[in-house]
This record gives C-alpha cells, sequence and structure tokens, in this order.
C-alpha cells in the first residue's frame, strides 16, 4: 500500500489536459477524450509496471493532453534486457485492450460504433507510440539499438539525429497532405520540443552514466572492451568511448613506448574524486603533487 501511495504522490495530470477534458465536455467529444486518457494512462502504468518489477527509481508519471510521460531515474547502465522490456510494456497493453474490446462486441457487450471507435483510438495511440521519434517508445528502441552498436554518447547522438530526420519527414508530408491539422502540429511542436530539450541536455546525461559508473552501478558487464588511446588524448575524450554494459580495459601508448594499462575505475575516480578534468592520459599516470 505504501508504495501504490508514493507512487501517486509521483502522479500528475497536466493542467493542458484537464482544459482539453473540459473542452471536450463543452463540444460534446468529452467521451473521445476520456477514452484516450484512460488509454494513456494504461499505457504509462504498463512501463511503471515493469520499471518497478525491475526496481527501477521512477521520479514521476506526467499524463499530458496527447500522451504520457514515465521518468525514472536511472542513466544507462541497467542491462539492455531490461530496458527492452520496460519499453514494450506501454506498447503491450494495447494488444490486450484491443483483445479485451473485441470480446466484449462480439459478446454483445458494446455496440458496432463503439467498438470501431475504441478499435481506432487504440491503434492510433499504438501506432503513434511507435513512431521513431524520442522520446516515444519508438525512438526510445532506436537509442536501445545505437546503444548496442556504439559508445553511450555517439548512440545519444545518433538517436536524437535519427529522430529529428524522421520528425522532419512527418512534418513535410503533414504540410502536404494535412496543413490545417492543429492537432498534428501541436504534437510534432511538442516532439520538436522535447527532442530539443534532450539535445541541450545530452552531456548532463553523459555525466550522470559516468557518475552512476563512478560509484559502482555498472549494471550487467555484457562484455570486456578494450580500448587503446594515445598518451596526449585527454581524459573526458577517452571518457567519451565508454559503453554501456561494458567494462574497459584502457592501454596508453605512444610511439617507441611500451603500453600501460588502467581500469576504468582508475580514470572515473581520477576524473571525478581527484577532479583532473583536463588531464591527458600520460598525465594521469603521474602521481598528484
Amino acid at each position: 500500500m505504501n508504495k501504490v501511495l508514493k507512487l501517486a504522490e509521483k502522479t500528475h495530470v497536466h493542467p493542458l489536459t484537464w482544459c482539453m477534458l473540459g473542452a471536450g465536455a463543452l463540444t460534446g467529444r468529452f467521451m473521445d477524450w476520456l477514452i484516450v486518457f484512460s488509454m494513456i494512462a494504461i499505457h504509462e502504468l504498463g512501463h511503471v509496471a515493469m520499471a518497478h518489477y525491475y526496481k527501477w527509481r521512477i521520479k514521476r508519471v506526467m499524463f499530458l493532453p496527447f500522451g504520457g510521460v514515465a521518468e525514472v531515474d536511472e542513466h544507462g547502465n541497467r542491462p539492455v534486457k531490461e530496458e527492452l522490456m520496460v519499453i514494450l510494456a506501454g506498447p503491450a497493453q494495447h494488444i490486450w485492450m484491443f483483445a479485451l474490446t473485441f470480446f466484449l462486441y462480439q459478446g454483445g457487450v458494446i455496440s458496432e460504433s463503439f467498438f470501431s471507435q475504441i478499435t481506432q483510438l487504440n491503434a492510433a495511440i499504438f501506432l503513434f507510440n511507435l513512431l521513431p521519434i524520442y522520446p516515444l517508445d519508438g525512438g526510445k528502441l532506436v537509442m536501445l539499438y545505437f546503444s548496442v552498436k556504439k559508445s553511450f554518447i555517439a548512440a545519444q547522438y545518433w538517436s536524437i539525429i535519427s529522430s529529428l530526420a524522421v520528425l522532419i519527414l512527418l512534418q513535410a508530408a503533414v504540410v502536404l497532405l494535412f496543413p490545417f491539422h492543429l492537432q498534428a502540429w501541436l504534437l510534432f511542436g511538442y516532439l520538436a520540443i522535447s527532442l530539443w530539450q534532450e539535445w541541450k541536455q545530452r552531456r548532463y546525461a553523459f555525466l550522470r552514466f559516468l557518475l552512476e559508473r563512478h560509484y559502482g552501478n555498472k549494471g550487467t558487464a555484457g562484455k570486456l572492451k578494450t580500448l587503446y588511446v594515445s598518451g596526449n588524448e585527454p581524459i573526458l575524450q577517452v571518457l567519451e568511448r565508454f559503453w554501456r554494459n561494458s567494462k574497459h580495459i584502457v592501454y596508453i601508448s605512444d610511439e617507441g613506448k611500451d603500453q600501460t594499462r588502467l581500469d576504468e575505475n582508475e580514470i572515473l575516480h581520477a576524473y571525478f574524486s581527484e577532479k583532473r578534468t583536463s588531464a591527458t592520459m600520460n598525465e594521469l599516470l603521474l602521481p598528484l603533487d
């Protein structure tokens, strides 16, 4: 019960959502908005339930007029399988919702028109969330894919760039086909702002990723990653080559010199605890004055 109360305290409904429900009541579309809001709530609770199952730290759940956001205090160090399950837990809710409404329709509990209405709204929310645009679930899947193929910071960069490319293409399609579709413009505006915020905060997210590794939360080290660096390479440039779910061994070498090996813990300690943020790798080998 305490856990439910704590989650309830972290759950918020954006003021614009109440405005949209009120506008729906005045324009005779209250039922449509109520159905949409209910589906969004179930979708987000799917994410929350799976995150809670894996003992993720949940910061906040916010319900927006056209979607929801479940914010977690995790920074890329959880196992890939866990993150995949948390992402898919949201879209998975639409499958059983479709099955339930189908059986209710077959059983004569709801009318054909109501079944058609619910099915269309359910499909629209399901497909919209799978668009490969961050922070939608599809965009998170793209970021997860890049994080398996590239370093953490490179995965951030390419997921944002690919999301922007898809968003521009979709906006161009709306201009050509539905230039006066207000809801589409509001949705794309929200996504554009979200991408811009993600771009501005990418360095902060990267530092949180490193800090968690520094304090011991490396998740599952699925593989050993060997990095070969020059002695003149700055420490931050080396840290930017770190991958998620990997244990890093760094070999420092210059022409004509033997290789020196450093563990990632030594590099993280030098950067965060010793504050040697501008040091080169050769300088890390020298004792502090």
